[in-house]
């Protein structure tokens, strides 16, 4: 009778979390980071091949670049990512020359072959950059993907969106980047 009433006090409480998850709506997109309004951590990545006629074989990131910029991070085998991808793209060529975009490949297991594939699906304009070893999503502190943060012009970060992002989205954090 006793192992009966543990189980059922189990099944219980499992049933009651399982409910309480259900009932709590949709999750906040805006994540808390401890970069917003701190200069954005510098980098150096190597660049997928295709930028590398226009960048060289690596991009280096620093806070004072002098534009206001999309860091998009992402992976292969992210579903919302795809979903994501013509947003990113339209913005880019929209925003061009007003706003820097870049994509990071990370938790994706140097994967590159899937990498070359996705961009090549979305023909990507703006440059996309390998993190292999995520450092640079560590650095940014990053809990998945897809995640973007929006730099203002001098190099602070104003803005970390976690899940993907949209026209709507992209405008009205573009736009707020233009203080």
């Amino acid at each position: 009778m006793r192992r009966v009433l543990v189980v059922v006090a189990v099944v219980g409480a499992l049933g009651a979390l399982f409910v309480f998850g259900l009932l709590r709506g949709s999750p906040d997109r805006n994540v808390p980071s401890n970069l917003i309004g701190r200069p954005l951590p510098s980098f150096s990545l190597p660049l997928y091949e295709r930028y590398a006629a226009e960048f060289g074989p690596t991009l280096s990131i620093e806070a004072n670049d002098g534009l206001p910029m999309v860091i998009n991070f992402w992976a292969s085998w992210c579903g919302p990512c795809y979903a994501e991808a013509p947003h990113l793209e339209a913005a880019a060529r929209r925003y061009a020359g007003e706003v820097a975009f870049i994509g990071v490949q990370t938790q994706d297991r140097g994967n590159r072959a899937a990498g070359r594939s996705f961009l090549n699906q979305f023909d990507f304009t703006f440059p996309n950059v390998i993190d292999d070893d995520s450092r640079v999503s560590i650095a940014f502190g990053l809990f998945g993907v897809p995640e973007t943060f929006f730099i203002h012009a001098d190099g602070t970060v104003a803005y970390k969106h976690a899940g993907p992002v949209d026209t709507a989205l992209l405008d009205e954090r573009i736009a707020g980047l233009r203080r």
